[in-house]
């Protein structure tokens, strides 16, 4: 049995596949019928986001005769069920897509709809925002194009219109729509509730000639589902049309006359068209969405789009019933901000694919990097026939093209053709080192699991076999990122895992225990279903939702509120070379086979992020760090150093921590700034116990603290050795950028949406300050700002005096993180009253003490001002690059990045809301 690290209990349980996904930024949303609880693996008990679906308007698609419903293809759309929208896919966004530089997440719903929802990252509430409906911008772009139909065929009004427009009163016209049948009522042998909160039924009150039977009106649901309501009126004869549609917006108890206006005039200024069976059949499916999947950021190269956006975005696919793929293109914002959540998201709908004649129930995607400039998306998609396909697009047309494209994709290999099992879900991976290689997995309904390899250079295809290891539909599958490991999940219940060897695949174990794991009740014997499975970014731990069996939980205490829980999995990088049954001399209680294991797998996962590609999420590998360093710390400790020992030559196996640790800080200026960020990172760990509530200007005083493991010193000074050297790359960055002759001939660019230097004030003085252990390089940079060689090209490097916000007396300049006024002195008391303030981070400058601030949860900093992307990619100092060279352009876009750690930094909530935990 797999041992789990931690349990999260939910209210409400999973219908689909692929019910969970884990972000970037380490939130994981599990989509649970009508909830989408959104939670942080840091904290999975408490707090939690929440989306709450509500039930959607209908779209105006057309009406049909009554004597068309009994026409074949609208048998579907009569006999669903659905009462209220469910959460049918999710898909999290890459980080950096929400106004905050988080992650949006797309939603799509039984209804058909899909909409876009961003954290309350400023209305401080758990429920998350609705930023746009893809759904609504589908519809305007179908309308505008009349559903790809021949327009001859459309018929633009109801017929039966006499001259005066009026429809006449013996023509019948339906309109479908989400709808409360009577003959559902009639099953349940209950009279109809015209007053329920969902749906109602209202009869319009004129007067109709003896005989005649009341028109019926039935709207169309968003997702083409919806059942028959035969209604006729009883009592008075009426002249008119009973009506029954949806009323969400409407409560228990209203009136009807009210409602009978509000449809009344939704006709009058709405005409419909009437469409045939097949039309509106047809429309229908063609909203009717069922799956939503977002690709990884694509870049594209070269100089900054001329109206200012940024050169990245993502590529949101939806599928649907009618078997198109619909593209989204989303850019990243412009700006990032905490302050207001209205900076718009605005996607623009850029390709429309037939990919498949069925229903599309699988995507996934995959980017191929044929060059350093050129880059290919790859995508595969799974559809209800048992089909699957695999499509290459032109990234390039697809980021810049502002015109809906048909031949955006074009299909490379058809994987599978139709078959009787349909697919339930698919996982694709190209892998960083061999960028030509495409591996896919497909899922099916009959439980069964393919795996292929193609190469798409060669166009060739291999398969790796086809394993019928469960019982039951496949929920879930994912491949980590070099493809060589997947786990999968399906309803039976089981969880598994595997190693691809060559053309191969082979089941290996999960870990049977993991040092100091704290496992919580044990409730396995209670569940019933599993609905999907997640990837944490480290790739440490495997996320799956399971649903339980009702009857097997306790009635009073745990039925109605334990409908399903997301469990949290320790994984592995197994070798099929290394024996798990050897007893570890040096280690009590685990096996040498179990500590080769661990010891490859966190290898593994810090080494994947010398990727600058790879946003840093490190929480997975730090929790493991921080249960390694509790139980077995010398186990840590030579973990540490095969890694860190890695990046130079020459260190054999046997040197001490202490030995590599000193010779890293000598080498800190020829590390790159990634590898800067994860030794900090590191180094916070080792050192948080003696000091985890530390001032981050604390660390560059030369003081000792106590060493009480005889090293924790070695890992102070290389914390403090790091950051000023972190500090020195920037100044050194902005100083540069003012002398650089690009940033004076784009002066005009640095609008507030771009990055810009300020603070160069601050910086001579922190220069002056620590003169003694400044490089040369930089003496020289600022002596020339000093001189005033480039004080008549840019203003912001005079010094302005810093007054207190709070007495408004003079700050001096003392420490980059810290400040302290001069105060106010009381004559009556002879006391003097001073203020402690906070200066930013990145500028050094004082913040306002009262605009909310940018926080870094790993060094507890504070940012009022961003630093540019390309700082966070620079393989050494830039001390080493000549200013007149004119790398350092002004047009780049600001990142809220934490300029010592690299991490995401976010608006520091109460703990009673929700944040996310990215160390």
């Amino acid at each position: 049995m797999a041992v789990h690290d931690q349990r999260a209990i939910l209210v409400a349980s999973p219908s689909y596949p692929n019910s969970i996904a884990w972000s970037e930024e380490n939130l994981v949303a599990i989509a649970s019928g009508h909830i989408i609880t959104i939670l942080s693996p840091a904290s999975p008990v408490h707090p939690r986001g929440l989306i709450t679906l509500p039930p959607s308007s209908p779209f105006p698609i057309g009406v049909i005769k009554k004597d068309d419903l009994v026409t074949a293809c609208l048998m579907p759309i009569r006999l669903s069920r659905d009462v209220r929208p469910c959460a049918r896919s999710i898909s999290w966004s890459p980080q950096g897509f929400a106004p905050n530089s988080g992650c949006l997440l797309a939603v799509c719903t039984t209804e058909g709809r899909v909409k876009l929802y961003r954290s309350p990252f400023c209305e401080f509430r758990p429920e998350w925002v609705e930023v746009v409906d893809i759904s609504d911008m589908l519809y305007h772009y179908l309308e505008s194009i009349n559903f790809g139909e021949l327009k001859e065929t459309s018929v633009m009004l109801f017929q039966g219109q006499d001259d005066a427009g009026h429809i006449n009163e013996r023509e019948t016209i339906i309109e479908l729509q989400d709808y409360v049948s009577s003959t559902r009522n009639k099953r349940r042998k209950t009279k109809p509730n015209i007053t329920e909160v969902n749906k109602c039924i209202d009869f319009l009150g004129e007067e109709q000639p003896h005989g005649s039977v009341a028109d019926i009106v039935l709207q169309n649901t968003n997702d083409g589902n919806g059942d028959l309501a035969a209604s006729r009126a009883k009592g008075k004869k009426a002249k008119g049309k009973a009506t029954i549609n949806s009323c969400s917006n409407i409560k228990q108890g209203s009136s009807l006359k009210r409602t009978a206006r509000h449809h009344s005039s939704r006709r009058e200024n709405n005409i419909q068209p009437l469409v045939t069976p097949q039309q509106y059949a047809s429309r229908t499916a063609m909203l009717s969405s069922l799956i939503v999947a977002w690709s990884s950021v694509v870049r594209s190269f070269g100089v900054s789009n001329i109206d200012g956006s940024p050169n990245s975005c993502a590529i949101l696919a939806v599928g649907g019933k009618s078997g198109h793929i619909s593209f989204w293109r989303v850019y990243e914002p412009q700006c990032y901000t905490i302050e207001s959540g209205k900076v718009p998201v605005d996607p623009v709908l850029v390709g429309h694919l037939q990919a498949h004649t069925s229903w599309i129930t699988a995507i996934s995607w995959g980017i191929h990097a044929t060059s350093s400039s050129k880059t290919q998306l790859v995508l595969a998609s799974g559809s209800c026939d048992g089909s699957v396909k695999i499509w290459l697009g032109d990234a390039g047309e697809l980021t810049k093209s502002s015109e809906i494209s048909k031949a955006s994709f074009s299909l490379i290999r058809e994987v599978t053709s139709i078959t009787s099992a349909p697919i339930s879900t698919m996982s694709l991976v190209v892998p960083v080192q061999v960028l030509d290689k495409v591996v896919l997995a497909i899922g099916r309904g009959s439980g069964s699991l393919e795996v292929c390899i193609s190469h798409i250079s060669s166009n060739t295809f291999e398969s790796a076999g086809v394993y019928n290891v469960h019982n039951q539909v496949l929920t879930g599958l994912a491949w980590t990122s070099d493809g060589c490991y997947l786990y999968s999940c399906s309803q039976d219940n089981s969880l598994r895992s595997w190693v691809l060897d060559g053309s191969s695949l082979s089941e290996t174990p999960f870990p049977r225990k993991f040092p100091a794991s704290k496992n919580s009740l044990n409730l396995s014997q209670a569940y019933d279903l599993c609905f999907g499975l997640a990837l944490s970014p480290g790739e440490l731990m495997v996320a799956v939702v399971r649903s339980f069996d009702s009857g097997q939980m306790h009635q009073m205490y745990q039925a109605r509120t334990h409908k399903a829980a997301a469990e949290f999995y320790w994984t592995t990088r197994h070798s099929m070379g290394i024996p798990s049954d050897k007893q570890s001399n040096g280690y009590s209680g685990s096996t040498d086979g179990d500590l080769v294991l661990w010891e490859s797998t966190i290898l593994w996962s810090l080494t994947h992020y010398d990727n600058i590609e790879e946003p840093l999420v490190l929480w997975d590998v730090l929790t493991a760090l921080r249960a390694l360093k509790k139980s077995i710390p010398d186990f840590l400790k030579n973990i540490l150093c095969k890694w860190i020992s890695s990046w130079f030559r020459g260190y054999q196996p046997g040197d001490s921590i202490e030995k590599i640790l000193f010779h890293v800080q000598s080498m800190l200026s020829k590390m790159s700034t990634r590898r800067m960020h994860l030794l900090n990172i590191i180094c916070r760990l080792m050192r948080s116990e003696i000091k985890a509530d530390a001032c981050p200007n604390e660390l560059h005083v030369n003081s000792k603290l106590p060493n009480e493991e005889g090293n924790l010193d070695v890992w102070n000074d290389l914390l403090a050795n790091s950051e000023r050297e972190l500090r020195e790359r920037f100044v050194s960055f902005t100083l540069k950028a003012v002398l650089s002759r690009s940033y004076c001939s784009f002066m005009v660019l640095a609008n507030g949406t771009h990055w810009s230097p300020v603070g160069m004030a601050q910086m001579e003085q922190w220069v002056a300050i620590n003169h003694a252990l400044a490089h040369g390089k930089l003496k020289n940079l600022a002596a020339k700002i000093g001189e005033g060689e480039s004080r008549g090209k840019n203003s912001q490097s005079e010094y302005i005096k810093e007054s207190c916000s709070y007495c408004s007396a003079l700050v001096p300049f003392e420490s980059p993180e810290y400040a302290k006024c001069e105060g106010v002195e009381h004559h009556q008391e002879g006391t003097i009253e001073t203020h402690e303030l906070k200066r930013c981070a990145v500028s050094m400058q004082l913040v306002s003490v009262v605009a909310p601030m940018w926080y870094c949860i790993c060094c507890r900093r504070w940012a009022a001002k961003l630093p540019p992307e390309s700082f966070f990619t620079m393989p050494g100092s830039p001390l080493d690059v000549n200013y007149e060279s004119g790398m350092f352009a002004p047009q780049e876009h600001c990142k809220p990045l934490c300029l010592f750690c690299g991490i995401l930094m976010q608006r520091h909530l109460p703990d009673i809301l929700l944040s996310a935990s990215p160390a």
